[in-house]
């Protein structure tokens, strides 16, 4: 995903998927500053409302259903 389709994603709820994972939704996106330059993390929040994991948002699909 795009910055863009990351934020329209956040804002949705919609599901997405990452490396073959569907997640309820992205619950939040991560900038951080290494070394100088923006770096995008995307927070997708498990099924079952238990945990999130912190991925690279180019992997990031939104599920279709």
């Amino acid at each position: 995903m795009t910055n863009e389709e990351l934020k329209a994603a956040l804002f949705s709820c919609c599901p997405v998927e990452h490396n073959g994972i569907v997640y309820k939704y992205v619950s939040g996106i991560i900038y951080r500053n290494k070394g100088g330059k923006l770096d995008i993390s995307a927070e997708l929040l498990d099924k079952n409302n238990n945990s999130v994991s912190i991925v690279n948002p180019a992997k990031v699909k939104e599920v279709t259903l």
